[in-house]
């Protein structure tokens, strides 16, 4: 009786965590995609209306073309700042990482470049608004320097030109630290061994990094991509405090419009359409950076 009792309390201490998740996690997720077929304002859900495809074909097929407009709008501008932030983030962290291998004060060094990620979200994005004002660090700066034509007058995000610029910029300077860590974790994890080999054999140190580093590198790298391209279409939190997808769209993303859909237009069904779209499309794009870099891994 009681090795019967012993056997079944592992699995009752799990039970109030497996409830939360049933009722939070799956409950919403059904939720979400049973309201993405609804037409629903928010307020009773007595009233929503069931439409089948209709908030899909809304803002995909063009039945709605301000709708579509601003959703391959966001998705293009998402894809920016996916690509802005593996071009420039990859190279960067990769260098420092390798000056951080062979530095003293390595530790020193890793907790600077590691602020970002520790540091508030909400408190620096207000911080980097600040600095892109029209009388901000920036401005101020090219003018000191008399590049007065980088000067923007209505101050960076002010501008539908470089809006979406300056939201770019704070990505790539929030996304640097993690994957900065990530190389630095996978250099120090390389046999030392290895090099030694090669250096017997007359190796040089360009070909030690081309034919050791890199490829053992490649499996870091992949996991790198794939949490930029994540957190690129997961891009809500800077855009909503800095430019709120403005001006006149030139900075939004899909986050943004769907809050805006959904908070702002009380149009919850289009508003879960867009967010479920959006997930496929990262998946998609995540399968296939996946299936790339696996067929040089």
């Amino acid at each position: 009786m009681i090795k019967s009792r012993n056997k079944w309390m592992p699995y009752l201490f799990l039970l109030p965590g497996v409830l939360l998740f049933l009722a939070i996690g799956v409950y919403s997720v059904g939720f979400s995609i049973m309201l993405s077929f609804y037409n629903w304002s928010g307020i009773d859900f007595s009233t929503a209306r069931f439409e089948g495809l209709a908030n899909f074909r809304q803002f995909l097929l063009g039945d709605d073309p301000i709708v579509t407009r601003n959703f391959y709008n966001a998705v293009l501008h998402n894809l920016i700042i996916a690509v802005s932030q593996v071009v420039v983030i990859v190279p960067i962290a990769l260098v420092l990482a390798f000056v951080l291998q062979n530095t003293k004060a390595a530790t020193w060094y890793r907790t600077i470049y590691f602020l970002p990620m520790i540091a508030s979200g909400v408190a620096i994005f207000y911080v980097w608004k600040g600095l892109f004002e029209p009388s901000g660090a920036f401005n101020s700066l090219f003018l000191w320097m008399g590049l007065d034509f980088l000067a923007v007058p209505g101050g960076m995000l002010g501008s539908s030109s470089t809006s979406l610029l300056g939201i770019i910029l704070t990505s790539i300077w929030g996304g640097l630290p993690g994957t900065l860590i990530l190389y630095y974790a996978g250099l120090t994890s390389i046999d030392p061994t290895l090099y030694e080999a090669a250096s017997v054999d007359g190796a040089k140190k360009t070909t030690m990094i081309l034919k050791i580093t890199w490829p053992l590198l490649k499996p870091i790298t992949l996991i790198a991509v794939i949490q930029m391209v994540n957190g690129a279409f997961q891009a809500f939190e800077n855009v909503f405090i800095m430019t709120g997808g403005g001006p006149a769209g030139s900075s939004e993303v899909i986050g943004t419009l769907v809050y805006r859909t959904a908070f702002l237009n009380n149009d919850y069904g289009l508003a879960s359409a867009i967010g479920w779209v959006s997930f496929l499309i990262t998946g998609a794009i995540a399968i296939f950076s996946i299936r790339s870099f696996k067929a040089d891994i």
